[in-house]
């Protein structure tokens, strides 16, 4: 509070010369002002600016937003636990995988199955029925449809795409590749087992003896009944239709070498498929195909089958070796080469020299039709091995044993190193290896 009696201040004296400007009036020009509001746009006018900065930042929200879902999908899918992985480059399993979407579509059972017709005979004095054709309810069928892709094949490898599954595009055939041929080969030549034991419709013959599996005199008049039926299928060029009622294994092998070192017996009706049906006694493998020769040139056969071994060259005997002989005889007189007595041999373990056939003139990429037997007759072990030796530029045999071959596919592990009972074969051959250019399994 203030003393109304303290005394007023004096007021200062203005002076002219004072360093303190006088206060000067604001003036405000209002037309320029009017001037310049009127010149701002409409745009301007509704906040325009921030509405373009408000959308870029939203935009870019937005194309944000669409990269992390994106990502994330993708992500998901790459880990589907439906798909599987085929375990490519080298065996490298997991993440790294090459992955398929691989579900199974269930069909409509509508739309596979059909009702079976039931067969009839039109004629009158027909003597056969057939029975009627089993029914198949559509929930087993759809089951059966749905439980399709459980089949044995891929999988079980870690990383190596083909699992533990038996046979290559058959669901439970047995596609092994054995020293008697493959079921799967695009080449070589066809190979058909006979069973001479029985008949095509599987009864017993008088080639079945009482103990068929036995080595021994007991099976005597089988054996001579065999070895009889074998010279006159011989003789006659390998005739087919002598074949007609001899039991034959329902498979065919394709073979691009013949080459058996001595192994029991039993392993040719495993290798066909028929061990549960064919005893491994009085048995016929017979091999045939178109070859092309690779070069001009002179070659013979040398071989040894236990117990036969005969080839047939453009339609004649070039080579009959073995336990037994059923064309040339003790002689090795070969009548279709102008009957040249050939003698000379390789040496072998096998218990039979590997004699030589008579020589064969070739022309390169001409075409040669070639049929190979081998046969087992009393049982026990069994061979078939089947080389080549060419001439030397004398003109003379060089004396080097050559593998028989029809392609250069890899050799069955059980002979890529040939057989120490013949020893120094060439089984690579790649000078004089024949290709097949057709086989036949007709019936």
């Amino acid at each position: 509070m203030s003393n109304p009696d303290s005394p007023t201040p004096p007021e200062l004296p203005t002076s002219a010369n004072s360093s303190v400007p006088p206060e000067l009036p604001i003036v405000v020009d209002e037309e320029a002002l009017k001037t310049n509001r009127s010149k701002r746009s409409f745009w301007q006018k509704l906040g325009g600016e921030g509405l373009v900065i408000s959308m870029f930042i939203h935009g870019a929200l937005i194309v944000i937003a669409l990269f992390w879902v994106i990502s994330t999908w993708t992500d998901s899918a790459k880990k589907d636990p439906d798909s599987f992985a085929t375990g490519a480059g080298g065996g490298a399993a997991g993440e790294r995988a090459k992955q398929f979407k691989t579900r199974l579509q269930p069909k409509n059972p509508k739309s596979t199955a059909k009702t079976p017709n039931r067969i009839t005979s039109k004629s009158t004095s027909a003597t056969i029925a057939l029975p009627d054709l089993p029914t198949t309810s559509m929930a087993s069928l759809n089951t059966g449809l749905m439980g399709g892709g459980q089949s044995k094949g891929f999988g079980g490898g870690s990383g190596g795409g083909i699992g533990s599954g038996m046979g290559v595009g058959r669901g439970n055939g047995k596609n092994f590749v054995s020293i008697y041929g493959s079921k799967m080969a695009l080449n070589g030549m066809v190979g058909v087992f006979y069973d001479f034991k029985q008949d095509r419709a599987g009864k017993p013959t008088d080639m079945m003896g009482p103990k068929p599996e036995v080595i021994g005199p007991v099976n005597a008049e089988a054996v001579r009944i065999f070895s009889e039926r074998m010279e006159q299928y011989v003789q006659k060029g390998f005739s087919d239709s002598s074949l007609s009622n001899v039991y034959r294994a329902p498979d065919s092998l394709y073979a691009s070498q013949i080459f058996i070192p001595p192994i029991p017996a039993t392993e040719a009706p495993k290798a066909f498929d028929v061990a549960d049906k064919c005893r491994p006694s009085r048995w016929m493998a017979h091999y045939k195909g178109t070859l092309k020769a690779p070069r001009d040139g002179k070659f013979r056969f040398v071989g040894m089958g236990d117990d036969f071994l005969i080839v047939r060259w453009d339609r004649k005997v070039a080579l009959d070796s073995g336990y037994q002989q059923f064309y040339v005889g003790n002689e090795n007189v070969y009548k279709d080469f102008g009957k040249q007595k050939c003698n000379d041999v390789h040496p072998s373990t096998l218990g039979k020299p590997m004699r030589c056939g008579p020589w064969i003139t070739v022309t390169r990429d001409k075409e040669y039709y070639c049929e190979v037997i081998m046969g087992e007759t009393p049982g026990g072990v069994s061979c078939a091995i089947l080389c080549m030796e060419t001439t030397g530029p004398d003109g003379k045999a060089d004396g080097q044993l050559r593998l028989f071959r029809m392609n250069n596919d890899p050799l069955p592990d059980a002979i890529k190193n040939g057989c120490p009972q013949v020893p120094n074969v060439d089984m690579a051959n790649e000078s004089w290896t024949f290709k097949s250019v057709k086989t036949s399994a007709a019936r």
